[in-house]
C-alpha cells in the first residue's frame, strides 16, 4: 500500500513537472521577440503639416486599458482584483473615447496601455475602437506586451495579453518606427512581462529638419536597473537626433517622478528607484510637468480622493531648441484609469514669425 501511494505521488509530480515544462516550452517558442527597429503602419487619414505652423499641442495618457477605473484595485499593486467586469470595462472605454473625441483641437495624442486582444479586457480591440471613433486622425500602434498566457495569480490567472502604445495625430508623419528598449525581465520571467519600446514619429519641416515625437512607457516594479538601461538608451537616441538639428519631444508614462518632485501622498508601490537628473540627457533639455494634479494613483485599494496615495509620473521631455508654452494636468478623478492626462503646448521657435 505504501509503495502504491509513493508511486502514485511520483506519477502526479512527474505529470505536473512535465506539464509545466511543456507550458514553458510553448511560451518560449511563441514568445514575442521584436527586432531592434521596426517600421510601423500609418493608418487613417491625416492632414499635411502646415509649413507655417510653429505652435503645437500634445497630450499623453496611460488609459490603463479601460480596466483600472476608480472602483478597481490590482493584485500587482497590493490589491486583490485581476480584472474588472465586462460592463465596467465597456463603460470606461466609452468614457475614454468620449473624452478623446472632444480633443479635436489637440494635434497629437500619446496613449499607453491600449489593448488589442487580452483576457483582462474581454478580447475588446481598443485600437480599432479608438481609430473608429477618431477617423480624422492618423494612428500608429507599437506592441509592447504579447504573452499567450500569464499564469499568475494562480487562483485566477491573468491569461492572454496583447497591448501596446498608440499615437494619434491630426497630421500625417513621414515615418513611424518601433524602437526596442530593454525588456522588463530575462527568461523565463520575461516570457510573461513587457517588451518595452519607443513609438517614434517623424515630421519633416520646412527648414529641412524633423520634429520627432516619442511615445513611451518605461518599466514598473523593477529595482531601478532595468529602468536605468532604458534611460541610457533614451539618452543615446535623443542626443543623436538633437545633434542632427532635429526637434525632440518625448512624452508618456515614465514610471518615475520628474526632477525635484515630491509628494506627501507618494504611491508606495512606485518609489523613484532612480532619480531623473535635471540635466538629462544633457544640459539645456527641458522637463515639462505640473504638480497641482496627480497623474497616477495607487491600486492597492479602490480610489479614495482623501486617502489614496498619488504621484506624478506622466510628463514630457523637450530638446533645448523647443519652447514650453504651457503644461497642465487634467483632473478626471481617476474615474476611468489609474492615470490622468497631461496636456502640453509647445513651440518651435525657429519657425515662429509673429
Amino acid at each position: 500500500m505504501k509503495k502504491h501511494i509513493l508511486r502514485t505521488a511520483f506519477i502526479i509530480i512527474l505529470i505536473l513537472v512535465l506539464g509545466f515544462a511543456a507550458f514553458l516550452a510553448y511560451c518560449t517558442i511563441t514568445d514575442y521577440v521584436p527586432p531592434p527597429r521596426e517600421n510601423l503602419y500609418l493608418e487613417g487619414q491625416g492632414l499635411r503639416l502646415p509649413y507655417d505652423k510653429a505652435d503645437f499641442t500634445v497630450m499623453t495618457w496611460n488609459i490603463g486599458y479601460a480596466g483600472l477605473g476608480a472602483e478597481s484595485d490590482f493584485f500587482f499593486d497590493g490589491g486583490h482584483m485581476v480584472r474588472t467586469n465586462l460592463e465596467a470595462t465597456e463603460k470606461h472605454l466609452n468614457q475614454i473615447l468620449n473624452f478623446l473625441v472632444a480633443l479635436d483641437s489637440v494635434d497629437f495624442i500619446l496613449l499607453q496601455e491600449v489593448d488589442v486582444n487580452s483576457r483582462r479586457t474581454y478580447g475588446i480591440n481598443q485600437v480599432k475602437a479608438l481609430q473608429k471613433a477618431m477617423p480624422e486622425r492618423v494612428a500608429s500602434f507599437a506592441k509592447n506586451y504579447d504573452s499567450p498566457f500569464v499564469p499568475i495569480p494562480l487562483r485566477s490567472p491573468y491569461g492572454k495579453v496583447e497591448a501596446g502604445l498608440l499615437s494619434l495625430s491630426r497630421y500625417m508623419p513621414a515615418l513611424a518606427t518601433r524602437i526596442a528598449l530593454t525588456p522588463d525581465a530575462s527568461w523565463p520571467k520575461g516570457l510573461f512581462m513587457l517588451d518595452r519600446c519607443l513609438l517614434e514619429w517623424r515630421f519633416p519641416l520646412i527648414n529641412g529638419r524633423h520634429l520627432i515625437l516619442y511615445n513611451l512607457h518605461l518599466s514598473a516594479y523593477d529595482d531601478g536597473s532595468v529602468k536605468q538601461q532604458q534611460m541610457d538608451s533614451l539618452k543615446a537616441i535623443f542626443l543623436r537626433e538633437y545633434e542632427k538639428g532635429n526637434y525632440i519631444i518625448a512624452g508618456g508614462d515614465w514610471n518615475q517622478t520628474p526632477p525635484g518632485y515630491s509628494s506627501a501622498r507618494q504611491n508606495p508601490h512606485l518609489p523613484p528607484a532612480i532619480s531623473v537628473p535635471t540635466e538629462f540627457p544633457a544640459s539645456g533639455w527641458k522637463w515639462a510637468f505640473q504638480t497641482s494634479v496627480p497623474t497616477n494613483r495607487s491600486l492597492e485599494a479602490p480610489y479614495d480622493p482623501a486617502n489614496s496615495p498619488t504621484t506624478v509620473i506622466d510628463y514630457f521631455l523637450l530638446s533645448p531648441n523647443l519652447e514650453v508654452l504651457s503644461v497642465r494636468g487634467i483632473d478626471l478623478g481617476f474615474q476611468d484609469s489609474d492615470h490622468q492626462p497631461v496636456l502640453l503646448q509647445f513651440r518651435i521657435p525657429d519657425l515662429y514669425f509673429p
